[in-house]
């Protein structure tokens, strides 16, 4: 919500039946869109959305890491988000811009 995404891009559209995904996304699962992208079908639907003119920008936390409250974000964005421990695995890496 805070981000005013459109589209929330899960690899399973059925985590938003789960208890716990409904209690911490409050009343976001009722009204943006979900869409699923298998984690190995993620890197073409990356590339396809560079193609409709979007910029991915990777969300992670490293020493090289931009403050994201100072972060200019372009006006067609793919925020993507790493995994809980280990981050952005690295073959989507070559796929974010920024």
């Amino acid at each position: 919500e805070i981000f005013a995404a459109e589209t929330l891009v899960l690899p399973n559209t059925l985590v938003k039946k789960q208890d716990d995904f409904k209690s911490i996304s409050a009343s976001a699962n009722d009204w943006i869109d979900m869409e699923e992208c298998k984690e190995e079908n993620l890197l073409v639907w990356l590339h396809k959305k560079k193609t409709e003119g979007y910029t991915i920008v990777g969300l992670e936390q490293t020493s090289s890491s931009k403050c994201l409250t100072r972060f200019n974000f372009p006006d067609k964005v793919v925020l993507l988000l790493g995994k809980e421990k280990e981050g952005i695995p690295v073959e989507f890496l070559s796929a974010v811009d920024q």
